[in-house]
């Protein structure tokens, strides 16, 4: 998805009366459509992020167009009567662009902290100290964030990457300008002086720039779209359409009988681009000359005519919409985010995008009306250098303030990790009410109550995502060629019983309290597991077909591992993984059926059926991926206690158990057994979020180590119970 600021230059600012200004209305130079393409583009900026589940709709392209443009019409006018100053120049540019966003992103911080999940606050305040300073893209490329529909990916300030992108232009372009005009001055001298013109120059020099930022997207597109997607170099190249289109019109235009058809296909194009691609799979690769070319058609187009889209395009609501576009998009995206980070949800419901839509032009309108025209008024029409000292100070606070907001964080976050880690090295053993004791005593009939553990919440929200036990050495993950790998926990040497555990990432995520286990009867417990594999026969389902070869290969190693004479004090396999991973049915067959018969005969391989087979029915899982956790289960739990949080951030049981072929497998073989630890995680109809103030999950379907431990003594019951 996409979306973009409008850096358009107010019609009461010094720049509109220039003479070449385009749009001083007083030279042929004046392009009347401009503002009403400007209105257009936002609209459907805005109409796509909130009801079009984030399509994005060619609007940041078209807006870069403009950028080029006016620009480069303002600045090249001025510097051949030598009239930019520098100084001046920025303050006018930036003052007016500072004052809206920094209250944006003021509002934004208090969002954050409100509804945002801990977990998010360091990268979220990042975001925000990147946009203030017209980094955020290189802030979004090194942080390998994507920008996907707004939804839980999305943080609440990533559509200031495109202002960033315009900003970083609005900063070197003037640069550009001048000095090339300084150096013609200078070198064009005798005959060259008619021939060296600036705009020539210039022209020849963005044609070059043009095609090598063109070229540059494509190759980067088709390597890491994502980051072409950010990329200032990549994103040149609309900038430059919009700059060349500026200069060319200077000399060249359309005549005037086809100027009508090229001004309503230039419309067409850039009304009807998001509903026939989405770009952010494409842009700014060759297909987002389908906006570019529509905008640059609508302003060589740009006719008087009643035949041409001008009345349209002067019409009172577009015009509404373009004087506050810049302010409605800077304000429409953090309130869309929050409202979902609010509701929990995946996408607005069909109600909503109207209410954020009518909020975000309430707030939009009164933005402009007290702080952008404030600001054009006393801050930048005086003239001087008061606009860009008060800009430069405005912007150093912001920055001094989001950086004290990290040192903030960090120190909360060290503190709440701190408190919790005290606690999480408790022996699940002898604490009572700890994790899954708390819930093994309500499922007994008791009651539970352990006045150390009131009010504290382990692990810290902060730390959630690095709460594993996890050790690379444990499983196979991306390397190519596949390594089978295994690592020893609980005892070593001398052990009494030695056993050994494989899947997927489902039967890493308990390591630590294997090796309580291990170290509590004396035992050796290998892991070996493969990221999104398992141990079966059959071919990984269509979910996960990329990874079959490699799967296949993990398998063929396993089994080879087994067969090795080191192996055959094996006094138990241990079998496990997500249930939602099935395989490729046979013909006849579904899924999950498939998934059965696979598992049966994979065990079938062991060297001895002897050795006993013990499958551990999977966990419940909470949601599909980490970020909807993040904004929904995990940032319900920091809006509760400890004590409430469980309940209030469980769910249905009906809807996070899946069932298990582990369940149906193990009957058909003779020497396999099932131990299903469900109730240590749901009760009879609410599976808790928070269990004996422990947070069960890190990622919406892998446990936290901190919850695993505790489950150490009753997991460690189940394995003798079958192996002693």
């Amino acid at each position: 998805m996409t979306a973009t600021s409008d850096f358009r230059t107010p019609t009461t600012s010094r720049a509109d009366s220039e003479p070449n200004s385009p749009k001083s209305g007083h030279t042929s130079g004046h392009i009347s459509e401009i503002h009403g393409l400007r209105g257009i583009a936002l609209a459907l900026v805005v109409a796509f992020h909130l009801f079009g589940n984030g399509r994005v709709s060619g609007g940041i392209d078209v807006f870069l167009v403009i950028s080029g443009f006016l620009a480069t019409r303002s600045l090249v006018g001025r510097a051949e009567r030598h009239q930019v100053r520098l100084g001046e120049h920025y303050g006018r540019t930036f003052a007016r662009l500072a004052a809206p966003a920094l209250i944006v992103l003021a509002a934004t911080a208090a969002l954050m902290v409100v509804l945002i999940p801990q977990t998010l606050w360091t990268q979220t305040t990042r975001e925000i100290v990147a946009a203030a300073t017209y980094t955020l893209n290189w802030e979004l490329i090194a942080s390998q964030l994507s920008y996907g529909a707004a939804g839980p990916s999305s943080t609440p300030v990533q559509h200031f990457w495109s202002l960033a992108v315009q900003g970083q232009f609005f900063l070197v372009w003037p640069l550009v300008v001048v000095g090339l005009a300084l150096v013609l001055r200078i070198a064009a001298r005798g005959p060259l002086r008619g021939r060296l013109t600036l705009a020539r120059v210039l022209f020849v020099l963005t044609a070059a720039a043009f095609a090598v930022s063109f070229v540059y997207a494509i190759k980067v597109s088709g390597s890491d779209q994502a980051a072409a997607y950010f990329n200032s170099i990549t994103r040149f190249w609309e900038i430059a359409a919009g700059a060349l289109a500026a200069l060319a019109l200077r000399r060249l235009s359309l005549p005037e009988r086809i100027r009508p058809y090229a001004a309503w296909t230039g419309l067409a194009l850039v009304v009807t681009c998001g509903f026939v691609m989405d770009g952010a799979d494409h842009f700014p690769g060759p297909l987002a000359l389908w906006p570019v070319a529509g905008a640059l058609l609508v302003m060589v187009g740009s006719t008087p005519s009643p035949r041409g889209p001008r009345r349209l395009l002067e019409t009172r609501p577009l015009r509404f919409v373009a004087d506050i576009s810049y302010e409605l998009y800077l304000w429409h995206w953090p309130l869309l985010i929050a409202w979902l980070y609010y509701t929990g949800g995946d996408r607005l419901t069909v109600a909503s995008p109207a209410g954020v839509l009518v909020v975000s032009t309430l707030l939009a309108w009164a933005t402009n009306r007290l702080v952008t025209r404030q600001v054009q008024t006393y801050v930048i029409r005086p003239g001087g250098p008061r606009a860009l000292v008060a800009t430069l100070a405005a912007l150093v606070v912001a920055v001094g303030a989001g950086w004290s907001g990290l040192v903030a964080i960090d120190h909360s976050e060290n503190r709440a990790i701190a408190t919790a880690a005290r606690l999480a090295t408790a022996d699940p053993f002898t604490t009572e009410c700890l994790g899954a004791a708390s819930l093994a005593a309500s499922t007994a009939g008791g009651s539970c109550l352990n006045p150390d553990l009131h009010g504290e919440l382990i692990p810290a929200v902060a730390a959630i995502g690095e709460d594993d036990d996890n050790r690379g050495q444990c499983w196979s993950f991306e390397e190519r060629p596949v390594r089978f790998s295994a690592c020893p926990n609980g005892v070593t040497e001398g052990y009494e019983k030695r056993l050994l555990m494989v899947g997927d990432s489902h039967a890493v995520a308990p390591v630590g309290a294997l090796d309580l286990i291990g170290d509590q009867r004396n035992w050796r417990i290998d892991v070996a597991a493969r990221a999104a594999c398992h141990w079966n026969t059959r071919p990984l389902g269509q979910d996960i077909a990329d990874n079959r070869p490699a799967c296949a290969e993990w398998n063929r190693q396993l089994e080879a591992y087994l067969r090795a004479p080191e192996q055959k004090d094996l006094d138990a396999i241990i079998v496990t993984h997500s249930a939602r991973k099935t395989t490729q049915p046979l013909g006849g067959e579904t899924p999950y059926e498939s998934t059965v018969e696979g598992l049966v005969e994979a065990w079938s391989h062991r060297p001895s059926k002897s050795v006993p087979v013990i499958a551990l029915v999977d966990n419940p899982m909470f949601e599909p991926d980490n970020a909807a956790y993040l904004r929904t289960t995990l940032g319900c739990i920091q809006r509760h206690s400890p004590e409430t949080a469980g309940e209030a951030c469980g769910r249905p049981r009906t809807d996070v158990l899946v069932k298990d072929p582990h369940r149906d497998a193990v009957p058909r073989d003779p020497n396999a057994h099932l131990i299903d630890l469900t109730r240590l995680f749901c009760g009879d109809e609410v599976c808790p979020a928070v269990i004996g103030n422990v947070i069960v999950y890190r990622d919406g379907n892998h446990i936290t180590s901190r919850y695993a431990r505790t489950l150490a003594p009753y997991l460690s019951r189940e394995l003798a119970r079958v192996i002693d």
